[in-house]
């Protein structure tokens, strides 16, 4: 019995001789964050290689140590940090990180092929920074190569898919600041401005009356369905609460939507919603509805668009 009583002893006196080590781990890689936070390079690259020992699997802390390196100019030790950080598994958050820090230090090395591969994958797993890739003094070598306009146009369709698909800009022609006007007369209802969101993906419109009523509505292609949708909050007799349009199509100089709206005793009632692309600077806009079940239609409203000069 006595010597099963031995292993027993020795294991209970490697917990206890680790649990100081382990936390002393721990202090040590709260202060290299602290000063990582501070931006305090070199104290920092100091603390994270002790507490590393090349053995870590941290992939934070490798990521971490890699943009100390690449802060105090170490671009080669940087690329060695960041790829220990991508081999050790990283998060998602973490791995695009890494993958975005890799494209800004083979810039700053002047390697701009590479920079563009790890820009690449950077942008397939999250990064969606444009304004870094246009304005960060890290990404200068990378904007005076040669191919620069094509890899930013590859990150940007990367960002915004549907900015590739011909039918999302259908709805283009409506993009403006308009007076509108009952159709045939010169009675202003109200003013719209119309603009682009969402790189490319998406139209919001802003639409204020000359009775101070106000509302927005949000238009978009859906690659799912084939079709433009417009979803509408707003105010007013001719438009009043929240309406949805759908099955959108371009087609013969129009965009016609269909919707169904609820009379009083909660029976749907059919309509056609149409913007009719006359010119560059008109645009008018139709909406009827049916009480009938689709028999008959009758007109809500019809407006005309003038592009304000």
């Amino acid at each position: 019995m006595k010597t099963g009583i031995y292993p027993i002893i020795l294991i209970l006196l490697l917990i206890v001789a680790w649990k100081p080590a382990c936390a002393q781990n721990t202090v040590a890689l709260r202060v290299a964050d602290s000063l990582f936070t501070k931006q305090n390079w070199k104290a920092a690259k100091e603390k994270y290689t002790n507490y590393l020992k090349d053995t870590s699997v941290n992939s934070l802390a490798w990521n971490r140590l890699g943009y100390c390196n690449q802060n105090l100019g170490l671009y080669a030790d940087a690329v060695v940090d960041y790829n220990k950080a991508l081999a050790n598994k990283p998060s998602p958050p973490v791995r695009n990180v890494v993958l975005a820090r890799m494209a800004r230090v083979y810039s700053l090395m002047n390697k701009t092929d590479e920079a563009k591969d790890w820009l690449i994958k950077a942008t397939a797993t999250g990064y969606n920074s444009l304004p870094d890739l246009d304005t960060l003094a890290d990404f200068k070598n990378l904007r005076m190569s040669a191919n620069f306009k094509t890899v930013r146009q590859q990150v940007y369709e990367t960002i915004y898919p549907c900015t590739k698909e011909p039918r999302a800009h259908d709805f283009d022609f409506w993009i403006g600041d308009w007076d509108v006007y009952p159709t045939g007369t010169k009675q202003l209802v109200g003013r719209s401005h119309v603009e682009s969101m969402a790189g490319g993906c998406a139209i919001l419109e802003n639409w204020t009356s000359t009775q101070a009523q106000s509302g927005k509505s949000f238009n978009y292609y859906d690659d799912l369905t084939g079709k433009w949708e417009q979803d509408w909050i707003g105010a007013g007799a001719f438009s009043g609460g929240r309406q949805r349009y759908y099955n959108g199509e371009y087609k013969n100089g129009k965009m016609q939507f269909t919707y169904e709206s609820l009379d009083a005793k909660g029976v749907k009632q059919p309509g056609n919603f149409i913007f009719y692309n006359i010119d560059k600077d008109t645009v008018r806009q139709y909406q009827d509805i049916s009480t009938d079940g689709g028999k008959t239609f009758t007109v809500s409203y019809d407006f005309t668009y003038v592009r304000r000069k």
